[in-house]
């Protein structure tokens, strides 16, 4: 597992513990890999967690749509023909998703996910980066 500290390791474990969920990222808002659960090797969670932040993107500039403001957004579900990807906003700058079969009960798994950014939201939070090669 890839983590930040053992508090997030934790943290992804509690959403496992949900029927057909397969696996978990918390990801920045830049789309880095904070965390993921084991099911996923370095590679395909660094190249999830930058397509997730692509469709967080893209959800959030939806957002005029229902007349609201892009930086609104609060979840999103993809759904395919044999699962679903449930991303929600998890702290400031970070967001978590979570890969599931088709027969998953995905209200009662959002609904665990929202539980747990309630109880762990600040701890959460990814801070934005700073751009480290610019000009001095």
């Amino acid at each position: 597992m890839i983590f930040d500290n053992e508090k997030l390791a934790w943290m992804l474990g509690q959403i496992m513990d949900q029927p057909e969920v397969h696996d978990a990222l918390l990801v920045s808002g830049d789309g880095l890999v904070r965390a993921c659960t084991p099911g996923l090797d370095r590679d395909t969670a660094e190249q999830t967690a930058a397509a997730l932040a692509g469709v967080q993107a893209t959800s959030s500039a939806s957002a005029r749509l229902c007349r609201s403001e892009p930086d609104s957004w609060e979840q999103s579900l993809t759904q395919f023909r044999d699962g679903y990807v449930i991303t929600i906003r998890a702290g400031d700058g970070s967001f978590l998703a979570v890969g599931t079969s088709g027969a998953a009960d995905v209200e009662a798994v959002g609904f665990r996910m929202h539980q747990l950014v309630a109880q762990l939201g600040g701890q959460m939070a990814s801070e934005p980066r700073h751009d480290a090669g610019g000009p001095t």
